[in-house]
């Protein structure tokens, strides 16, 4: 009798067992979301304003105070021959574009205004043998980004927020990394730097 129980019982049981494996299986292969970083945005980036700096031009001396300042390998320099400055009006020149974010820092999405850091960068004139650029924050932390990874796109200067208001300190302005539509170098919110400061070009 216990052998005969032990037989219904596991005809029973055994279909209710496969059942669930291949459940399981199921889910095992099912892409899985990362709500840490480079999730991919509700929309597209959209244009605020058109650039009207000129590719062959020189980029002006800012005339207000200055919230970013880029060095080493570029062909392009202003107010002194070490360095290129940039204040608010001069970074809007490169054109500004509006972007909705996941920020994995705060784990929501966020709206910011900027320029493309492929502009910005270009609009260093990086020499040929620039390789990377290494940005460093009020902090002193510091985060490198390959030139292959800028001139991918998707990653954003941001100077504003959604509604154009300049991005306070204590939101991480005034000018912050931001990576749009899932690009690979923004996987890890450890390259979402912040309160830029200088960008070296290497």
């Amino acid at each position: 009798m216990r052998i005969v129980n032990v037989y219904r019982c596991s005809r029973v049981a055994l279909p209710l067992i496969l059942a669930a494996l291949l459940v399981l299986a199921g889910c095992a292969v099912q892409p899985r979301l990362n709500t840490t970083a480079g999730v991919q945005p509700t929309e597209a980036p959209a244009v605020v304003a058109a650039p009207r700096w000129q590719p062959d031009g020189p980029v002006h001396a800012p005339t207000g105070p200055v919230l970013l300042t880029l060095t080493g390998k570029i062909g392009q320099r202003n107010v002194d021959r070490s360095a290129l400055h940039f204040d608010a009006a001069t970074l809007d020149e490169l054109g500004v574009v509006k972007a909705k974010v996941y920020d994995p820092w705060v784990k929501q999405e966020l709206e910011f205004q900027g320029v493309w850091m492929n502009d910005l960068i270009e609009a260093a004139k990086p020499t040929s043998g620039a390789q990377s650029i290494h940005i460093t924050a009020l902090d002193n932390y510091q985060v490198d980004l390959s030139m292959a990874d800028i001139r991918a796109g998707g990653i954003l200067a941001a100077t504003k927020r959604g509604d154009g208001t300049p991005i306070p300190i204590e939101e991480g302005g005034p000018v912050r990394v931001v990576f749009v539509g899932g690009v690979p170098s923004g996987a890890s919110a450890d390259q979402w730097i912040w309160n830029l400061t200088t960008i070296d070009v290497r």
